[in-house]
């Protein structure tokens, strides 16, 4: 008997479309793959968020997406302002948990609402070297628990 197909969420589309909402005038761009360098300065302060590699799930109920999200702002903004909105935005990030997120079609997935069962082993935002010489960068990571899709 063959196991049923079971589609997750793109995590990344998960947090970038719940911190886009919910960080509104607060940040400039909100994004997974970063501008090109000529248009930072109109769009920061720049919030981006990737996936890294994730522990493998157990069960088939979770899919565990560790994220790093990394906030970067103009050197004229300072540490202060710089940890103020990476606060800011991890807040945002921890409350994920428990929500439900509804998300556009992709290529390879329907549209639908994404299930975020928990948000765990969240860290504090931390300097973040950047090799934009420019901005200053403070980054965290967490990891989040995916429900499937019902399909």
């Amino acid at each position: 008997m063959a196991l049923p197909v079971i589609l997750y969420p793109d995590a990344e589309l998960v947090v970038t479309t719940w911190l886009r909402a919910r960080l509104g005038a607060a940040v400039g761009h909100v994004c997974t793959d970063l501008p090109v360098p000529d248009r930072f300065p109109a769009l920061l302060p720049i919030v981006q968020v990737g996936r890294l590699p994730s522990p493998p799930s157990d069960r088939r109920v979770h899919d565990i997406a560790r994220m790093q999200v990394v906030v970067r702002v103009a050197e004229s903004t300072g540490r202060p302002g710089l940890n103020s909105l990476a606060g800011l935005v991890g807040a945002h990030f921890a409350v994920l948990g428990g929500s439900q997120v509804a998300i556009p079609a992709t290529d390879h997935t329907p549209a639908g609402t994404a299930t975020v069962g928990c948000v765990r082993r969240q860290s504090s935002p931390s300097a973040f070297r950047d090799t934009n010489t420019n901005l200053l960068a403070a980054s965290f990571t967490g990891e989040l628990y995916l429900r499937p899709f019902r399909v």
